[in-house]
This record gives C-alpha cells, structure tokens and sequence, in this order.
C-alpha cells in the first residue's frame, strides 16, 4: 500500500511538474509573440487587439499557475497568498477581456467575435470553478488532519502507554499480573490499530472507504474500551490512579479522532488536486486555444 501511495503521489508531482512547465512555456510564448507583433505592427490598427490578447495568455497562464500552487501549499498563509496572486492575475484578465470586447464590438469581424464570445463562455467556467477551488485550497483538512494524528494524538497515545506501563510495574501477584498485562497489550495494539487507520482516511478519496475505515476505527476503539474496563475492575485501590487516567486519555485520544475523521471527510486536498488535474485544466485548455486562434486572427488583419 505504502507503493501504491509513493507511485501515485510520483504521478501527482509529474502532472504538477509538467503543468508548470506548460504554463512557463505558455507564458513565453505568448510574451515574445507579443513583443514581435508589436515591433512588426507598431503602426498597425490591430497593435491594440494583439496587445490585449497577449496580456490575456499571460495572466490566464499566470492565473493557472498561481492556483495549482495554492493548492500544491500545505500551510494556510502560503496557499491564501497563492490564492490571491491568481485572483489577481484573473483580473487582469477580466480587465483586458472587456476591453477587447468593446475593441471586437465596435470594429471586429463576425470571426473575431464568435471567438470572443467563445472564449468569454469558457472563461466564466473556469472562474466558477476557481472561486470553489482556490477557497478550498486554502483549509488544507487533510493535511491538518494528518498534523493532529501526528502531534496531539500520537501525545495522548504515549501517555496512555506511560500510565498502562506504571499500572503494570505495580502489579502483584504475578499470575494477575500476566492477565493484566495481557489486556494491558490488547489496548495498546488496538489504540495503535486506530492511528493507522487515521492515515489511511486521510489517504482515501472516496467517502464510502471512508465510512469503512471509520467502522474499523469503532471496532478498535470497542477493544481498547473492553480492555480498560477489565484492567479496572482487576486494579486495587491503590493502583486505581493509572488505569484511571489512561481511561481519560483515551476519551481524549477519541474526541481527537473525531476531529481528524472531520477534516478528513472534508478531503479538501485530495478534491482540489482531482479538480484542478480535471475539469480545470481542460477548461482552460479551452480558454488557451481560443486565445491562440484570436491572436493569429488579430495578427493577419492589416
């Protein structure tokens, strides 16, 4: 399983790899396309929509960018900065969208504004989904859910230990002590079993090997109920302090699992990767074609 984590997220960096790259070549491209145009066509009465067009594949590159950074961060404060950058690259394109289309309106060929009006459909739908996307980029619930099971839980599972350990130390005679220890050994094993299983809802991207995961998480916790229970029936008064307080750890330790299960479900890492690997990406594929075949149009007019 640990292979099949390591080989997805391998594919997951590659894709980001490669859109990264796309988007930095896209960029260039449309910079320098600009920059000869402009040279070529200074005096040109389409200088100005080749202009706004340019800038356009730019921001829409820039824009793109921006966000899958946002959602590639793993804190709050990096992915809401990465955030803003591409809202803010989004409107600039706005900005020049309304500009052309005034320029198209009042001058462009029926061509011209067929691709305008094209490219304004898609790019509504990609804002759409950015306005959902680039919001859940920011909560970041798996990755805080992991941080909780690695931190406050994995805490609360060692003082549990710590307490069972003493208990244990204080116990007479020895034939109580070997079923003591026995039960002592079947709540560790099963509270162990729970923080596995953390990771692994974290891990899964559908909510029904969610749930699974949740009913084995129930199951566990049952065992560790049954053998605390058991421990403290079997403690004397003197001892009773430990087993006590590895009861309450565990209620801790619980309520901290409810949280982390919470997050999980949210899964707001794992939808904005699928989302901005999918239906993002091929929207602004869309956006970026139309955006070429413009720019060629604007180019050839005198």
């Amino acid at each position: 399983m640990s292979g099949d984590r390591a080989t997805s997220g391998e594919k997951t960096g590659l894709l980001w790899a490669a859109s990264l790259v796309a988007t930095a070549l896209v960029t260039l491209v449309a910079t320098l396309f600009f920059q000869n145009a402009s040279l070529i066509n200074r005096d040109s009465s389409s200088s100005k929509r080749q202009a706004l067009v340019a800038d356009m594949r730019v921001n829409l590159a820039r824009s793109a960018e921006k966000e899958k950074c946002a959602v590639m961060a793993t804190g709050d404060e990096q992915s809401a900065n990465f955030a803003e950058q591409s809202k803010s690259a989004a409107r600039e394109v706005d900005r020049d969208l309304k500009r052309l289309e005034s320029i198209i309106t009042r001058s462009g060929s029926d061509k011209e504004k067929n691709l305008v009006a094209k490219f304004t459909k898609s790019w509504k739908e990609v804002q759409h989904i950015d306005t959902a996307l680039l919001e859940a980029a920011m909560q970041n619930t798996n990755v805080k859910a992991l941080g909780l099971s690695n931190s406050i839980g994995a805490e609360m599972q060692r003082k549990i230990d710590d307490n069972l350990a003493k208990l244990s130390a204080r116990v007479n005679p020895e034939t109580k002590k070997t079923q003591m220890d026995k039960l002592s050994s079947d709540a560790r094993i099963a509270i162990r079993t729970i923080a596995i299983l953390q990771t692994r809802h974290v891990d899964a991207g559908a909510i029904p090997d969610k749930k699974g995961i949740e009913a084995a998480m129930k199951a566990e916790q049952a065992k560790v109920n049954t053998a605390l229970k058991s421990l403290d029936r079997l403690t004397g008064k003197k001892n009773r302090g430990y087993i006590r307080e590895a009861m309450t750890g565990f209620s801790e330790f619980m309520r901290v699992n409810e949280e982390i299960v919470r997050l999980s479900t949210l899964n707001t890492n794992k939808i904005t990767v699928e989302i901005s690997l999918g239906k993002k990406r091929m929207v602004e594929a869309e956006c970026t074609r139309t955006l070429e075949s413009l720019q060629k149009l604007v180019a050839e007019k005198p």
